[in-house]
């Protein structure tokens, strides 16, 4: 809300692995905000999100939604993700752009059903930092510490320009840390998933 402000129109992106219900439903009747979310959907907290669920009123088309099922992985994600949001890019025109890093969507998340790597994930983040607008990036959900710490650790210093090394550097609070593991390191591993959604079912969403 304060940046409405300041800015005309914001553009809110989520890639939690939960639908973006609470921003869309604020937002749901206004063309101030564009809301843009991709998450697992069929039987799946919160229960809502569909394809067809676009606005009302004056904030008509502009809600999107790209609901997505279980195990996709970066390949698929990056296919999906970078051209629905240049689209939305192009169409809307934002002043800013607030982008939702929930790392449920990460492989191997105890409640989460995703299967991307942290620079699968990482990658969003590049994406939408390319466009050269302000940009106000958020947590969200993650339910494995190791993987939410690693990740946003990352994408911290992937915001700043800073690289970071894979091995985590020693600290005082290192052995005692619930986040130590024999082989300290940032890389997520994959956990592998049944991917339910071929690359034929993912672009004919893109094109509707």
């Amino acid at each position: 809300m304060e940046l409405l402000r300041y800015k005309q129109r914001v553009l809110y992106i989520d890639i939690d692995v939960h639908h973006g219900d609470g921003v869309e439903e604020a937002f749901y009747t206004t063309d101030r905000v564009m809301t843009v979310s991709f998450h697992k959907y069929g039987e799946y907290f919160p229960g809502t999100g569909e394809l067809r669920d676009i606005g009302v009123g004056q904030g008509k088309y502009y809600s999107v939604n790209f609901p997505l099922r279980d195990g996709i992985d970066d390949r698929s994600y990056k296919d999906i993700f970078e051209p629905v949001i240049k689209a939305v890019m192009d169409y809307y025109r934002p002043e800013a752009i607030v982008l939702q890093c929930g790392s449920d969507s990460l492989s191997g998340d105890r409640l989460g059903c995703f299967n991307l790597s942290m620079r699968g994930h990482a990658n969003c983040v590049n994406f939408v930092k390319g466009f050269d607008l302000p940009v106000l990036v958020l947590g969200g959900g993650g339910y494995t510490m190791r993987n939410v710490s690693r990740t946003w650790a990352y994408e911290t210093g992937l915001l700043v320009g800073q690289h970071m090394p894979t091995e985590m550097p020693y600290n005082d609070y290192y052995e005692v840390s619930p986040l130590h593991t024999p082989s300290p390191c940032f890389v997520i591993l994959f956990q592998t998933l049944p991917a339910n959604q071929t690359p034929a079912v993912l672009r004919t969403r893109l094109r509707t």
